[in-house]
């Protein structure tokens, strides 16, 4: 069996206030559902459609600092998918939903040189509705966070798992390293490298994985996670850029190289970035990027990437 779909999914984001974000999606897409059989081929069109909504208030915004912070999070997403009816196939239907709400606190500590070591907590209750695993489940995440600006050095540690969930095969935890390297973290000109390492499914939580880039990462993160994953599954990704004055030296280009390892597929990536420098600059972001994916079960895939973003 085999499928395909082009789908469009306009988002929007509104900072109602200081303390209060609001966000929302909707998509559309259409294809087709193909079956094989030894003797013959059967074909139906297929549509998908989908809506996302999620806020993010802050309860507790850290002093100038040192100090604690808390944020309430919550999200719901709906959708479905459908198959036409046709002489040699029944049309098909299903729907998947999702409700989340969760805290999310850290502390700031101030660093004697510069830097801040930030432990962070993550506790959330979701409810999972539809035709795939159903019910209520418990979800804990946590990390701690350090950077040093007169060595150029973050480093991330996170993990998350889902405590409990009334369908006792439904499983879903991760575990990621992160390491980066910025000698200049206030220009976004000169070397930057970063490396990072995950074990199982998504590690980190917040709503903007959401609209996150479906990376090598993104794309076997489903390997560890769903009914009846594991942990076993290794993803290691590196990115390493030079940034350097265009544009009268308003903007900054930065070439990048990518390199990304996981089970039995591989990534390699070469790109450029343009991003604003200078006040007097408009606020325009744009890349470009090519990367070559490699499979053991599949023949190379290359794919071309541009992004352009606008803020006002």
């Amino acid at each position: 069996m085999e499928a395909s779909l082009t789908a469009a999914i306009p988002y929007g984001a509104w900072q109602a206030s200081e303390r209060l974000k609001l966000w929302g999606a909707a998509g559309y897409g259409s294809g087709e559902v193909t079956l094989k059989t030894p003797d013959q081929t059967l074909s139906a069109d297929t549509s998908w459609l989908m809506a996302a909504a999620g806020m993010r208030g802050d309860l507790l915004v850290p002093p100038p600092g040192s100090g604690p912070a808390l944020a309430l999070t919550s999200d719901a997403l709906w959708a479905r998918t459908s198959s036409d009816d046709t002489r040699e196939l029944r049309a098909t239907e299903s729907d998947v939903t999702r409700l989340r709400l969760g805290l999310e606190g850290s502390w700031h500590v101030a660093l004697e040189n510069g830097g801040q070591l930030t432990p962070k907590l993550e506790i959330g209750a979701r409810h999972d509705g539809g035709d795939a695993e159903t019910g209520f489940g418990v979800e804990l995440g946590g990390g701690i966070a350090w950077t040093d600006p007169a060595l150029g050095l973050s480093l991330d540690l996170s993990g998350r798992t889902l405590l409990a969930h009334e369908d006792g095969a439904f499983r879903d935890r991760g575990y990621a390293a992160s390491l980066s390297y910025d000698p200049a973290p206030a220009t976004k000109r000169g070397p930057t490298l970063s490396m990072r390492q995950a074990f199982g499914g998504q590690a980190t939580g917040g709503l903007d994985a959401l609209f996150a880039n479906a990376s090598l990462e993104e794309r076997t993160a489903g390997a560890g996670s769903g009914a009846g994953g594991s942990d076993a599954t290794s993803r290691w990704s590196m990115e390493a850029a030079y940034g350097f004055p265009v544009f009268g030296d308003r903007f900054t280009g930065s070439p990048h190289v990518g390199l990304g390892l996981a089970t039995a597929a591989r990534d390699y990536s070469l790109g450029w970035r343009l991003s604003p420098e200078s006040r007097s600059a408009p606020d325009l972001s744009f890349g470009l990027k090519a990367t070559r994916r490699e499979s053991d079960a599949a023949r190379p895939e290359h794919t071309v990437g541009v992004e352009f973003t606008s803020r006002w």
